[in-house]
């Protein structure tokens, strides 16, 4: 696994099942890559995640993919998202929370620019959760979709959330809980105002899938409470754009680096 630069990892391994039905799978164009959360406790909205003992509420989930990739013979090919609203040709969003409630504002799947012969013929997937420096902090509202969402972005000293997850349990006092990983200790002249070099902590995370040849037809499994694993949220400090050095910073950014959040359906 690798930071600031290029990360890897082979990911694996989730349990769950999915809780709304329109989670589930349609008919797909080629390069289309549905995602299924699972570990989801209800069939109905709000969408509830057990973390732990405990269940939560999903009140946002989303992250931004980057950097597309597939291994052909020993060697990576950078491919192209295709352009839709939530995809431009080198980023794409992904967002969960609202699948239930309102399905026009989520989106659960990515769209490669790809042949299925090359599908075929791959043998890994690769992705980088996060953004380039140069989009990163620039003023959301100054680009196209996906990256004028402004419940993505703080501001442009620190940036685009490259993952935001909000929960909140309403038997714990109303406790709220946020996850939102970005890139930490930006020096600019102020929040306004962009670094105009990288910042300590990129927090930028690639990972990379196992694909098996001549399989064109793609799914991926999201799971949340494996993104939490061994954060007692009940305890917890929130981690918002915080450093990967103090915790629960430090637990989530190796869940996101070790821990099988996702895997092939």
């Amino acid at each position: 696994m690798k930071m600031h630069g290029r990360l890897g990892v082979i990911l694996a391994v989730i349990i769950g099942l999915s809780g709304c039905d329109k989670l589930g799978l349609s008919e797909r164009e080629v390069g289309e890559i549905p995602f299924t959360l699972t570990g989801i406790e209800n069939s109905a909205c709000p969408l509830m995640v057990k973390v732990g003992p405990t269940k939560w509420q999903l009140d946002y989930f989303g992250f931004y993919l980057t950097k597309p990739e597939v291994r052909i013979d020993g060697k990576w090919q950078r491919v192209s998202f295709k352009q839709t609203q939530w995809q431009t040709q080198s980023t794409a969003l992904l967002k969960f929370h609202t699948l239930c409630s309102a399905p026009q504002n989520a989106n659960n799947k990515i769209i490669l620019d790809v042949s299925e012969g090359l599908l075929k013929l791959a043998t890994n997937l690769r992705f980088t959760m996060g953004l380039p420096f140069d989009v990163n902090h620039t003023d959301p509202l100054a680009q196209a979709s996906p990256l004028n969402d402004t419940s993505m972005f703080l501001n442009k000293q620190s940036g685009h959330r490259f993952l935001r997850l909000d929960l909140s349990h309403a038997g714990a006092n109303n406790k709220q809980w946020q996850y939102h990983l970005g890139s930490a200790n930006c020096e600019s002249e102020s929040a306004d105002a962009a670094p105009e070099a990288s910042c300590a902590f990129t927090n930028r995370v690639e990972f990379i899938l196992p694909m098996t040849q001549l399989d064109s037809e793609l799914a991926l499994e999201i799971s949340v409470s494996n993104i939490l694993a061994q954060v007692d949220l009940l305890e917890a400090d929130s981690c918002e754009f915080g450093s990967p050095e103090a915790q629960p910073c430090k637990q989530l950014l190796r869940n996101l680096l070790n821990r099988p959040w996702i895997k092939w359906d």
